[in-house]
């Protein structure tokens, strides 16, 4: 049977809880990190970053400009989320119609961070391809670790539908409590064009182009300074909240842990792309089952 849970009412919108975590991340890094390097000085034995499969070696200081560089990309992208939609003459939304043009123009957004990831690891000589364990032999679980690690996701999203967790939503946020934009977009999208140019970005562009930025620079170079309990916690703080929807926070935020979870398991950023790409891959099928 479901349990109920009494919560006080908090007077709180989407866009604050966006906001509030997004500075929450930076306070963690500004608290945390100097204190973990303090401890280091005092003890040398601590070595937490050297825990796991997921090297470090290849990072330095230079990688905390790099941290910093990413936090401001994210707060253009929080601004640019804040920012009030155009209206019209009556007061309403102007309602903007999804493309092929404006869809490819959001692919080329989305391969930006990734790309400049790759520049800013070969500018120092690291080879791309050993640093996120992209050889094909640290592959070699997945077919195990990627539908184990979906299934893990969707054993989360039934258990907290379970106990009320959209009903919850709908009394705390109300409105706000909206589909996510892609599902949303795909929902209404009329163009076959459009459907399967969604569908390539959800499935394929993201995953690699999140999975590089999240887990392969700056889970890594978090966890270089800290370790991997602390590196975990702030990127999938930071992967839940510029997704910008207050319906799939938290759900992203589990999922994100599952994929840092993947990583440390294999040593290979193929484990987390290729959950990342089955998960969203069955959230288009089930809009595709769902609405025809």
């Amino acid at each position: 049977m479901p349990f109920n849970i009494t919560i006080p009412e908090i007077q709180i919108s989407a866009d604050s809880v966006f906001i509030y975590g997004y500075f929450l991340c930076i306070a963690m890094l500004a608290i945390v990190l100097p204190l973990i390097s303090y401890s280091r000085k005092k003890v040398p034995a601590i070595n937490w970053h050297r825990n796991g499969r997921v090297s470090t070696d290849a990072l330095n200081v230079f990688d905390l400009l790099g941290l910093a560089i990413f936090f401001c990309i994210y707060a253009v992208f929080l601004l640019d989320y804040l920012t009030p939609a155009e209206v019209d003459e009556k007061g309403n939304p102007v309602q903007i119609h999804i493309t092929p043009l404006i869809l490819a123009v959001g692919i080329i957004v989305q391969l930006v961070p990734p790309m400049l990831v790759a520049v800013m690891l070969k500018a120092r000589g690291v080879r791309i391809r050993d640093f996120l364990g992209l050889d094909w032999k640290h592959a070699r679980y997945l077919w195990v670790i990627t539908p184990g690690g979906v299934i893990l996701a969707y054993m989360f999203l039934f258990f907290i539908e379970y106990h009320g967790y959209s009903g919850w939503l709908e009394e705390q946020f109300g409105s706000d409590a909206k589909l996510q934009e892609t599902v949303k977009t795909y929902q209404e999208a009329n163009a076959i064009t459009v459907r399967i140019m969604i569908a390539v970005s959800a499935i394929l562009v993201a995953p690699i182009a999140e999975e590089i930025v999240f887990r392969g620079y700056i889970y890594t170079t978090t966890k270089r300074f800290s370790g991997r309990i602390f590196a975990t916690l702030l990127s999938s703080l930071l992967f839940g909240i510029v997704h910008f929807n207050i319906t799939a926070l938290i759900p992203l935020i589990v999922l994100a842990f599952i994929l840092a979870l993947a990583y440390e398991l294999s040593g290979s950023l193929w484990a987390p792309i290729s959950i990342h790409a089955l998960f969203n891959a069955s959230q288009i099928l089930f809009q595709e089952v769902k609405f025809h």
